[in-house]
This record gives C-alpha cells, structure tokens and sequence, in this order.
C-alpha cells in the first residue's frame, strides 16, 4: 500500500484558543432607569449607506464575486475585504477581536470555528429587535437554524449556504461495473455500509483490481464524522463515546482490507487532478460544495464541454453534513448598520441567492425559499447533465441533524483523521486507534475526562 501523504491540518492545535464570555455583549445598558435607545436599522437594507471591513480566509475570487452582486443590490455601502490563509486568520482575527484594534466588522467563520465564538461576546446577537434575524434563521434549512444560536437561543451568525452531503459518481464507471446510472437504483443498491462493502468487492474482482467502489478510506471519514448525533467532547468534558469511534475504525479497516477503496489520498493534488484525468474508482464521499470544489477543478477549462454528463449525484446511507460558512458580526464594530445589510442579504436575499449564488457560483442556500426556487427553476450542471441533484440535496438536509459544535472540533478530526491513517497503511488495529485518539485529545487538552 503507498505511503500516504501527510494531512494538513496539525496535530497540536492549541487549548489556548478558548474563549468564554456571555452571548450579546453589544446591547446597551439603561441609563438612569431609562430603557436603552435602539439603533435603527432599517427593514430595508437595500439603501443603507455606510463602508465595512469583512475578514475572511475565504478565496479572494469568492470575495470578489460576493462583493460585485452585493453592491448590485446595496450600493451605498463600500466593502472592504481583508483575505487570509486560515492558519494565519484565525489568530490574527482572535486576536483583534480581543483588543478590539483594527478588528473588522464583519468575519467569516467556518463552522468549527463559529462554535468557538458563538457563545462568546465577541459576536453581536443578531436576534435583537434592530435586526430581526430570527425570522430569517427561522426559514433557513433547520439544522443550519440550529447551528447559528448560542446556547440561550440568541442568533449569533448567518450562514448563506446549507452542505448535506452524500456520494458524487462517475456514471460510465457505475454503469460498467453496477449495471446503472440511475441515482435512485444505486442508492438501493448502496444503502447501507454492510452493502457497499460486499458491491465494492465485486467491482474490484469485476475490474481485474484496476478499479474500486470508493476513492478513499476518508470517505468512510466523513460520513462517521459528520453524524455522531453527539459531540466530539460534551460539556461535561467527556469524550465522545468508544463504541461510536470503534465501529468507525472497524469499517474504515473493513473497507481497506476488503479493497473497497482506491487509496486516492483524499485532498491531494492527484486525488483532484484523478476525478476527470484517471479512473480509478466509482464513488467519493463530499457535500453539496463537492462539485463545485473538488470535481469541477480537476476539469482543464476546455475540455468542460467534454466533461458533459459525466457524474451524478446520490443520497448516502445516513443524511449528513460537512462544512458550512457563517458570517458574524463584531459586537464592537461602528458600522453595524452596514455590516447587517451585509448580512442580510449575502445570506436571504432570494434574487442573488439564487442568480448569484447557486447558478453562477454553484452554492446550495441554506435559505429555504431559495432552494425551492433553484429547484421550481430547474437547477443542474452541465457536468450533471439534466440530473436535478437540488433537490436530493433538500432531502437529505431536511433530515440532517447538525452536531453540536465545540472548541475541540477541529482538533478532533485532526486526530481522528491520523489515526484513520495508521490503519490504512496497516501500522493500528481499530482498538489501537480509539486508544490513540482518545490519547492525542488528553494530551492537547488536559481537561477532557476519559470514561
């Protein structure tokens, strides 16, 4: 089996990134008995006036975009976009949001790291009366509701996208190898871990060893991950429980030894570049930003018309999700009239939701009326070809349950994920593994109790 390549996320994320405090700092206190004055924001954002400052270790063309469409619809307000690679983002914007210097108005929060600073002070509570963002998180996807709220129930961010995931597939492989391309029938054919194991075997024996079910053992990764219907580590400090971890490591060792998997080394430059250039396995394990992100750019830009109708889309086992984007706002900022115009619309607005985002950039919404609109349109891909996966996507996100989200988070698939590494080059049996894991987290984070 070959040497694997390193993962990219470290292993020794610092506890000191913790940070505490009590949700909706930015309301003002009465004065003399009198009750605060509300800052008037209006309903309609479309002529506020005003410039904010927006930090994020999104892409700069992203930005680029996100900032074009928004300025069609709120051009009074200037945008000004800080971007910056993630490793340095995240400590540059803890620490101006703890001194308050030079500190944007706007940031963008994976979701990871949203569950840190969602229950801090540092983000404004958006569910005050001068905002209203309740009615809008109230018509978002649920689970993506459920994820913008602090632990009182106050709305803390937004997000403009909702990521239910499932497996994307090569249709001449599937057709080939599992005698169709249909979504539906493969589905019932893969519904479950016990049959995607035994299909896998087949398609490997079929193919003479050239070609496997999946792409990598990460895709067993995050599926498990992604729905755990528990937190990595609770508020009581505990671990996530071994038989969960263990049953993960056990397929993960199932498929490796089983040959289920191509060993494409998920994330790595051929893993992209294989998609269109090489076939070597049927199936990969990605959410809704899949096509867009991780298939799409391995097409070289002449050859999209080529690439036609070439991969489909299919619902997994469980309804999961993976990834996600919120915006938040400073509780500090100056310009909270524009930033929450900002906000709102980048995250509600029907017309640019669908026109902008989903058509032209490729996003799913999380905002529900614009994903039935993208779907009432018709949506699809040219790589699709008339498949209509919106609305497989609105399925499995009707019925994703989001995991809570805590400062242990990322770290936790870092580890999760090393581990997952060892058993595919053979080196960990599953027992070993939970054992690793559960060690690596003690060792980063004393506090975390070990049943």
């Amino acid at each position: 089996m070959k040497k694997r390549l390193a993962r990219v996320l470290a292993a020794t994320l610092a506890a000191s990134t913790v940070l505490t405090g009590c949700g909706g700092g930015s309301e003002k206190k009465s004065v003399n008995g009198k009750a605060p004055e509300k800052q008037k924001i209006t309903e309609d954002v479309t002529k506020t006036e005003g410039k904010i400052n927006v930090w994020t270790n999104l892409s700069q063309d992203e930005m680029n975009f996100y900032v074009e469409e928004f300025n069609k619809i709120v051009p009074g307000v200037k945008v000004n976009v800080t971007v910056m690679p993630s490793k340095e983002y995240r400590t540059k914007l803890q620490n101006a949001f703890r001194t308050g210097t030079n500190a944007p108005d706007v940031a963008t929060f994976e979701i990871s790291d949203f569950g840190v600073y969602k229950d801090s002070d540092m983000l404004e509570n958006l569910s005050q009366e001068q905002y209203g963002a309740d009615a809008i998180s109230k018509d978002m996807i649920p689970y993506v509701d459920e994820l913008s709220r602090d632990g009182e129930g106050n709305v803390k961010g937004l997000s403009w996208q909702s990521t239910p995931g499932g497996f994307w597939y090569k249709k001449a492989l599937a057709k080939e190898y599992l005698g169709t391309d249909d979504p539906q029938e493969l589905y019932e054919m893969l519904s479950s871990w016990d049959k995607i194991v035994e299909t896998g075997k087949q398609v490997y024996e079929k193919s003479g060893g050239k070609i496997a079910l999946l792409d990598d053992v990460e895709s067993v990764l995050q599926l498990y991950a992604s729905y755990k219907g528990q937190a990595w580590v609770d508020e009581n400090n505990h671990i996530i429980d071994d038989e969960y971890m263990l049953e993960m490591y056990e397929m993960m060792d199932t498929v490796v030894k089983n040959k289920v998997d191509a060993e494409a080394d998920m994330w790595s430059a051929g893993w992209t570049s294989g998609m269109y250039s090489k076939d070597m396995f049927i199936l990969t394990c990605l959410p809704t930003w899949g096509l867009n992100f991780c298939i799409k750019p391995g097409i070289p830009a002449d050859e999209m018309d080529k690439a036609a109708n070439t991969w489909g889309y299919m619902q997994a086992p469980i309804p999961y999700q993976n990834g996600g984007t919120w915006y938040g706002m400073y509780s500090k900022s100056e310009n909270k009239d524009a930033a929450w115009a900002w906000i709102k619309t980048m995250t509600s607005n029907e017309d640019y939701l669908v026109n902008g985002l989903a058509n032209t950039w490729g996003d799913f919404p999380g905002y529900i009326p614009a994903i039935e609109r993208c779907i009432e349109e018709g949506h699809t891909d040219i790589v699709t070809g008339d498949q209509q996966y919106f609305a497989d996507f609105y399925e499995t996100a009707k019925n994703v349950k989001g995991d809570p989200m805590t400062k242990y988070d990322r770290q936790a698939w870092a580890s999760a994920t090393a581990q997952m590494d060892l058993i595919a080059t053979g080196q960990t049996t599953p027992e070993e593994a939970v054992e690793g894991f559960k060690e690596e987290m003690k060792n980063i984070y004393p506090e975390i109790e070990i049943d």
